[in-house]
């Protein structure tokens, strides 16, 4: 059986190919490897001090694999941009909060916005450096742009971190995380403004119920004028109101609607049922009717419905 060499030539091959990627690895200067749980953790115990150092840190590594990276210096404006700003809309703002607001302090809130403008286009800048120069060393980069937004320093150094590792290993299978940011931070985000928003929407819903009792209640309003301008006195009760019993008038979430006697005047006045929401349910609704120069008005209160659920004319 005839030998060949070719077997020799494979193995020399491969390990030149193996030396070549372990040389270019090398060349890469190191990136900052700290995990982005711990850059999230200290900027929040540092109030966010230590996040905008990191942010420094990041892009000067930028600077380093590419000398052009404007990244470090855009960083260094949104910074005075966002000192400035800060200063300039604190110290501008008129001492009546019903004044319009001056110069100074519209100068101020226009930096703040110039501020984050710099900072998100420095961090783009970075990630298009990245994706440009990583693709030299045949290992494609996939930076998410909306992720990156939102995220951007805690998201960037997930990347940077996954570098580090590829550096140091040369394992690129499993990629930078992404999906862990919108998991740890939009839920407990989802939560704060469920727990904001929920208060809001019963109030709301409870607004919605006293509107719908308001609006019942007009056609009866008028009957109960009609009995006034008919018998010239005020009326007691449902008969001599011209109206049914009480419970003819229940709805949904209302009992029904009562005349009650006063010295002067009279109240029609409604109590919401059990099917009502619990903050409503039990609760009375008093519309009087009352005489003032001649002229017949109606009035609106309740005497234990919460004042913020409401509308004006009844508080």
């Amino acid at each position: 059986m005839e030998r060949t060499d070719t077997m020799p030539d494979l193995v020399d091959r491969d390990a030149g190919q193996w030396h070549r990627e372990v040389a270019d690895r090398a060349s890469l200067p190191t990136p900052p490897s700290m995990h982005w749980g711990w850059v999230f953790l200290l900027s929040v115990v540092t109030l966010g001090i230590f996040a905008i150092v990191w942010s420094f840190i990041q892009a000067n590594w930028v600077r380093r694999i590419d000398p052009d990276s404007r990244a470090t210096a855009m960083m260094g404006a949104a910074l005075t941009c966002y000192f400035v700003g800060y200063f300039l809309a604190a110290n501008g703002a008129p001492l009546d909060e019903d004044a319009p607001a001056t110069t100074m302090e519209r100068l101020g809130w226009l930096l703040e916005l110039v501020y984050v403008l710099l900072f998100l286009g420095a961090y783009f800048a970075m990630a298009g450096t990245i994706r440009r120069v990583m693709a030299g060393y045949r290992v494609p980069m996939r930076i998410g742009g909306i992720t990156l937004f939102f995220f951007n320093t805690l998201y960037l150094q997930g990347q940077l971190t996954w570098l580090a590792r590829w550096q140091q290993t040369g394992q690129s299978r499993s990629r930078p995380p992404k999906l862990v940011f919108w998991l740890v931070m939009v839920v407990p985000f989802a939560a704060i403004v469920l727990a904001i928003a929920g208060p809001a929407y019963q109030a709301y819903v409870m607004r919605a119920q006293v509107a719908s009792a308001l609006l019942q209640a007009e056609p009866l309003k008028q009957q109960v004028l009609d009995a006034i301008g008919r018998n010239r006195a005020w009326p007691q009760d449902n008969s001599e109101a011209g109206l049914k019993e009480a419970g003819a008038y229940a709805s949904a979430n209302l009992a029904g609607f009562e005349v009650q006697a006063m010295e002067e005047g009279t109240a029609l006045v409604t109590t919401f049922g059990g099917n009502a929401p619990a903050p409503l349910r039990g609760r009375q609704l008093a519309f009087i009717a009352e005489g003032h120069d001649g002229v017949i008005s109606w009035t609106c209160e309740s005497p234990d419905i919460d004042p913020s659920y409401l509308p004006a004319e009844c508080r």
